[in-house]
C-alpha cells in the first residue's frame, strides 16, 4: 500500500496546524517547518480547504488553521478525500485494465481486502490522537526550524 505525496503532506499539514491551534499559520510556514515545497503545500491547502478541514483567511493576520477539532477529523476519512486512486492492480482500474486472466483471477478479491484493511487502521485514529504528543511535535519542529535558518 502507499500513499501519494498529496496524502502525506494533507496529514502533515494538519499535525502542524493541530500542534499550532493558537494562531493561524500561513502555509509557507509548514513548509519550512517540514522542508518540503510550498507550491505543493498551497495546492494541498486548497484541497484541504475545499473538504472543510481547514479554514482559511486573507490578509496580515491571516493564514489557514483547521475548521474542525482534531478529535473530529478522522484519517481514515482524510486518506479516502486525499487518494484520487485506490486501483492497486491494473484489474482494479475504472476502465478495467488490460491484464488477460482478469474475468478469471482472483487477486483483485486479495488486493480489495488488504486495501479494506489498510484503510480500516486509519479509520481507527484521529488527528488528536496522532498530534496527542504536541508538546514534543512544538519543540521538533522549532529545532528545524531554529537549524533551518542557520544553514
Amino acid at each position: 500500500m502507499r500513499l501519494t505525496f498529496q496524502t502525506d503532506y494533507a496529514l502533515r499539514m494538519l499535525i502542524y496546524l493541530a500542534v499550532h491551534r493558537e494562531r493561524p499559520c500561513r502555509v509557507t510556514d509548514v513548509a519550512a517547518a517540514y522542508g518540503i515545497s510550498r507550491n505543493h503545500l498551497l495546492k494541498v491547502a486548497f484541497r484541504l480547504g475545499r473538504l472543510g478541514y481547514l479554514t482559511t483567511a486573507r490578509g496580515r493576520t491571516g493564514g489557514i488553521a483547521l475548521a474542525r477539532r482534531p478529535e473530529d477529523i478522522n484519517l481514515g476519512e482524510v486518506v479516502r478525500h486525499m487518494e484520487d486512486d485506490f486501483a492497486l492492480t491494473e484489474c482494479m482500474r475504472r476502465d478495467g485494465g488490460l491484464c488477460v486472466i482478469s474475468h478469471a483471477c482472483r487477486l483483485e478479491g486479495v488486493v480489495v481486502k488488504a486495501l479494506q484493511a489498510f484503510l480500516a487502521v486509519f479509520d481507527g485514529y484521529t488527528l488528536a490522537d496522532i498530534a496527542a504528543n504536541r508538546s514534543e511535535l512544538v519543540e521538533l519542529f522549532e529545532m528545524h526550524r531554529v537549524s533551518g535558518e542557520v544553514a
